[in-house]
C-alpha cells in the first residue's frame, strides 16, 4: 500500500503562502470557481472543515455519564435527543455518508453487518460525490487499515500488539465501487502507535473539507467499553488533534448505535471554535430530535451541497448551537 499512501498524502500539499492557520484543500478534480459557487449556495456556513469520529455501541445513558465525554461535552453542544437509525452497526455507517443504508438493515441483525460492494452508479452515491463536484475534497482515515492494496476486500485484521483490530464495515466509503475505482487514495491508513502518523501530518497542513475518522476496535469501544472510548477520544482531541490545529474545523463525536436501549438514543457532540460552549447552550435546542441524517444535512447545508436522498433532505439540520 506504499504507493497509495504516498498519493494520498500528496492530495493535500500546503500552499506556498500558507499561514499558520490550517487551510481547506480543494480536490484535484475540483476547481476553485466550483467551490465558490457551492459556498454561495450554502444556507448556513458555520465551519470550513468537518471531522467525524465514530465510536461504537454505547447507550446515551452510559456515555453521557463518562467523565471524559462529559468533559468534552462541556466545551460544546451535546445533544440529549439524538438517535441512531438502525441495528446493527453497518447500516448506520452507510447512512452517515450516503443518506441511506440501501435497505441493508432489513436483512436482520445477523446478516446486516455483512459487507457489500455497492455499484458505481447514480443510485449509489455518497457525500464524496457532492464534495468532489463542488471542488472540495474528502478523506476516510482508518486506524490499523491493513498494509495491503485497495479495496481491502477482506473484512477484518488482527493487530498482534493489542492496539485494536480493524474492520472494514466501520470504513463506509470502502463499500462503494466508485470510491474503490476512483478515490481509493483518499482512504488512509493510520498507524495509531505512531505519534507522527498520516493524520497528524495532514492536520498540521490543514485537513480537507470532509474527514471521516474510524478508530480501531479498542479505541471505539466495540471491543472495550465506554470508558476506554471516552478516554481515547479525549486524548485524541487534547493531544493528537489539538485545539490550535482545529481552527475552523467542526468535530463531530458520535456513536454508531446504542448498546441496547429501547429507542436507539446515542451520545453525539459538536465541538469547535464555531460552537457555543455548553454553559451558553439552550437546553431546548439540544433536546431537538436529531439523527445521523441530521448531521449529513447540516454538512450539506454548510457546503452548499444538494442532498443525496429524501432522508437527508427531510432531516432537520442542526441549528441554534453556533456562536
Amino acid at each position: 500500500m506504499g504507493s497509495n499512501l504516498a498519493s494520498a498524502q500528496s492530495v493535500t500539499p500546503p500552499p506556498s503562502n500558507q499561514s499558520a492557520q490550517p487551510q481547506v484543500t480543494k480536490s484535484p478534480e475540483g476547481k476553485q470557481e466550483e467551490a465558490a459557487r457551492a459556498a454561495a449556495r450554502a444556507s448556513a456556513r458555520h465551519f470550513d472543515r468537518v471531522l467525524i469520529i465514530v465510536l461504537e455501541n454505547v447507550d446515551y445513558e452510559v456515555a453521557s455519564k463518562d467523565k471524559n465525554l462529559a468533559d468534552l461535552a462541556a466545551r460544546g453542544a451535546s445533544f440529549s435527543n439524538f438517535h441512531a437509525l438502525f441495528h446493527p452497526s453497518y447500516p448506520n455507517y452507510l447512512a452517515m455518508v450516503a443518506g441511506t443504508d440501501f435497505g441493508i438493515h432489513h436483512r436482520g441483525r445477523l446478516l446486516a453487518d455483512n459487507q457489500v460492494n455497492l455499484p458505481a452508479d447514480a443510485a449509489h452515491q455518497t457525500i464524496a460525490d457532492r464534495l468532489i463536484t463542488a471542488g472540495l475534497d474528502f478523506k476516510q482515515y482508518a486506524e490499523e487499515l491493513p498494509d495491503e492494496t485497495c479495496p481491502w476486500n477482506f473484512s477484518g485484521q488482527h493487530v498482534a500488539d493489542k492496539r485494536g483490530n480493524y474492520v472494514r464495515r466501520h470504513v463506509p466509503f470502502l463499500s462503494f465501487r466508485e470510491v474503490q475505482a476512483k478515490w481509493c487514495d483518499r482512504v488512509i491508513r493510520v498507524d495509531s502507535s505512531k505519534s507522527d502518523n498520516v493524520f497528524v501530518q495532514d492536520a498540521r497542513k490543514g485537513l480537507v473539507a470532509y474527514s471521516f475518522y474510524t478508530p480501531n476496535m479498542n479505541h471505539d469501544g466495540h471491543d472495550t467499553n465506554a470508558q476506554v472510548a471516552g478516554a481515547w477520544v479525549k486524548k485524541f482531541l487534547d493531544d493528537t488533534f489539538q485545539e490550535k490545529l482545529r481552527q475552523g474545523t467542526l468535530v463531530v463525536v458520535t456513536f454508531d448505535e446504542s448498546g441496547g436501549n429501547a429507542d436507539n438514543r446515542i451520545f453525539t457532540l459538536f465541538l469547535g471554535d464555531m460552537v457555543k460552549p455548553a454553559n451558553q447552550q439552550d437546553p431546548k435546542a439540544l433536546a431537538k430530535l436529531y439523527s445521523h441524517y441530521s448531521v449529513l444535512r447540516t454538512i450539506e447545508d454548510n457546503f452548499g451541497l444538494q442532498p443525496l436522498t429524501a432522508n437527508d433532505r427531510d432531516a432537520a439540520p442542526i441549528t441554534d448551537i453556533w456562536k
